[in-house]
């Protein structure tokens, strides 16, 4: 109560909390995801998955038609390089015929080292047709050889041929093959053209013993004893093993020997030298029992065991070089 009676009146308390505005009737709700934003993002989801499938399988495809590419690419290089070193295998295959006679030609059967006649002119026109066959030969080889050598460096293979290495390999072997048989027939070449120069030199002075036996007196012996003296030195340093058979060198020397000796007996004769011209007779027989007892039958047998495994060498490459 008042102090004047009247009923006081106690302010209103302050409430515990306000209540919050209400919202404006016209303001808008919060955007949310919704079942209708899930079905607008669905088409879109599934086009970038089937874009994605389709890239996958674009590059699957650009892959496999590098792969095919590269096979293909790969067989035609290689088919290029395999063409190129079979026409030249065909060419140094077919020529094994001609070549491989280089080991079976035996020029020295043809001259008679036991004949007391020789048929000179025959064995002459023997060693010239061996010569000729020798350069037939050479040219052969050395066309072979540098035909194999241009198309083996295409045979190392590459990352491009590798789906053909086996096949490349195996030409690769077959030209080295090719090339070791070619090898093997120039070191035959090569002798062979030491036997032409050695019989030549040989058959000259062979003319030369022949003409001092038809010699009619003494100058015409001691005219001739100097060029057939010339030819047996210049066959001497040419009876060199290997491409000689030693068993040739006992008559070349035997047949030196007996110029000089000629030479002594005319020597003699002009001096009037009795005793000298007995010693230079008797030093003549021994050198004409030397050179009559010639085994010339050794010497063709020494020639072919030379030349044999060579032979051998050569035919045991040529057959991997054709093929088999």
């Amino acid at each position: 109560m008042a102090e004047n009676g009247e009923p006081r009146i106690e302010p209103a308390s302050a409430p515990a909390s306000t209540p919050p505005a209400a919202a404006a009737p016209d303001s808008a709700p919060p955007i949310t995801a919704g079942p209708t934003d899930a079905l607008t993002a669905g088409p879109e989801v599934g086009r970038r998955r089937s874009s994605r499938r389709w890239l996958i399988i674009g590059t699957i495809a650009v892959l496999f038609l590098l792969i095919i590419g590269y096979v293909v690419g790969g067989a035609a290089a290689a088919g290029g390089e395999v063409g190129r070193a079979d026409s030249t295998l065909k060419t140094a295959v077919g020529h094994n015929n001609t070549i491989a006679a280089t080991f079976k030609t035996d020029p020295f059967k043809d001259v008679n080292f036991d004949s007391d006649n020789p048929d000179l002119g025959a064995a002459k026109a023997a060693v010239a047709t061996f010569k000729q066959q020798v350069s037939t030969w050479q040219a052969a080889v050395t066309s072979d050889q540098s035909a194999l050598q241009r198309v083996r460096p295409d045979l190392a293979g590459s990352f491009l041929t590798l789906p053909e290495q086996s096949t490349i390999n195996d030409r690769r072997h077959r030209v080295d093959a090719a090339l070791s048989a070619l090898s093997t027939a120039q070191k035959a070449i090569d002798i062979d053209n030491k036997r032409v120069a050695f019989l030549e030199a040989f058959l000259d002075a062979v003319a030369g013993f022949i003409a001092l036996g038809n010699a009619k007196d003494l100058a015409g012996v001691q005219a001739q004893l100097p060029t057939t003296g010339a030819n047996l030195q210049k066959a001497a340093q040419l009876a060199q093993p290997p491409a000689i058979p030693p068993e040739i060198s006992p008559m070349v020397k035997a047949m030196q020997q007996a110029v000089t000796h000629l030479q002594a007996m005319v020597t003699a004769v002009q001096a009037n030298d009795e005793a000298g011209f007995n010693r230079a007779t008797a030093a003549l027989a021994a050198d004409i029992k030397v050179m009559t007892s010639f085994d010339g039958d050794a010497v063709d047998k020494a020639d072919k065991a030379r030349f044999q495994p060579m032979l051998d060498s050569y035919n045991h490459d040529m057959k991997i070089a054709a093929g088999g």
